[in-house]
């Protein structure tokens, strides 16, 4: 008998809930991206001179994936790049990290615990403006913890908009110069943060449904 894999629950963005986030390592290095761009749009979080804007040209600083950035883009604006770390599964969940299992359909539901890793690097022309750039990042995942996270509730694990279970640390690492023979000096600040996210599956048996059934009587009599 085969099996198909399919996804129980998945997060959602936060700028677009109709974009889903199926994977770990999707949610681990997205949704920290996006709650930053979230807490900088915000002028009362951050000072005017830091506000970010999902228009390019309209917005003070560049919060993005390593890919798409580039160093000379600081040149004009400071920026907060993320890259993940290394990510693993924690076992945690009881034997084999089995759920429980629909006994009429023989659909299985596993669940696990993924711990990983992101890497906020804040750059800026600056020392100083690097250093308070981490700084907001460092206290805005200690502060908001609690909201990127899943809640425990009568026993339950509740979802949260963020699809974070829990997050575990944020360090704030030393300031360190990025040189160039073609540009100015730029200052680096990084923050590394640890967080865990909650991922279920299922496994369903791919049993072939019966189309069609036929019926031949034969009768035969006599005197």
């Amino acid at each position: 008998m085969t099996y198909i894999v399919g996804s129980v629950e998945s997060a959602s963005s936060l700028h677009d809930p109709a974009r889903k986030y199926l994977r770990p390592h999707e949610i681990i290095k997205s949704h920290a991206l996006e709650f930053l761009q979230l807490m900088f749009s915000n002028e009362e979080n951050v000072g005017p001179e830091l506000v970010w804007n999902i228009e390019q040209e309209q917005s003070c600083i560049t919060i993005v994936d390593k890919y798409v950035f580039n160093l000379d883009q600081v040149s004009s604006r400071p920026a907060i790049v993320a890259n993940r770390g290394p990510q693993g599964w924690m076992r945690t969940s009881g034997f084999r990290q089995f759920q429980g299992e629909n006994m009429r359909t023989g659909e299985r539901v596993y669940t696990d615990l993924v711990r990983g890793t992101v890497t906020l690097s804040c750059f800026a022309r600056e020392g100083l403006e690097a250093e308070r750039i981490a700084g907001i990042v460092f206290e805005a995942f200690q502060t908001f913890r609690d909201v990127l996270r899943k809640l425990h509730q009568r026993g339950r694990l509740m979802p949260q908009h963020l699809g974070f279970f829990r997050v575990e640390s944020s360090q704030m690492g030393e300031e360190a110069l990025v040189k160039s023979d073609s540009r100015p000096d730029l200052s680096v600040v990084p923050v590394a943060v640890a967080a865990t996210v909650q991922k279920r599956w299922s496994l369903r048996p791919n049993a072939r449904k019966l189309r069609e059934v036929t019926v031949n009587v034969n009768a035969s009599g006599g005197e």
